[in-house]
């Protein structure tokens, strides 16, 4: 029987400074993500689920 491994969470204090530095400037310095492109997108693809679920209705196929 396999035992459970357990994991401890990484603690930032243990890191050397300059990784601890770059680790830090580089979450700052990463670019928000574009929301309203990911939205259009979503809404999109949301749109063409519709309309493959309606005409699969009007084939007489049933819908999942």
């Amino acid at each position: 029987m396999a035992g459970v491994m357990q994991y401890g969470k990484p603690s930032m204090t243990n890191l050397p400074i300059e990784l601890g530095k770059s680790i830090f400037t580089q979450i700052i310095n990463t670019p928000a993500p574009n929301r309203s492109k990911m939205k259009a997108e979503s809404n999109a693809l949301l749109k063409e689920m519709i309309k493959e679920r309606n005409r699969e209705d009007t084939d007489g196929n049933p819908s999942k």
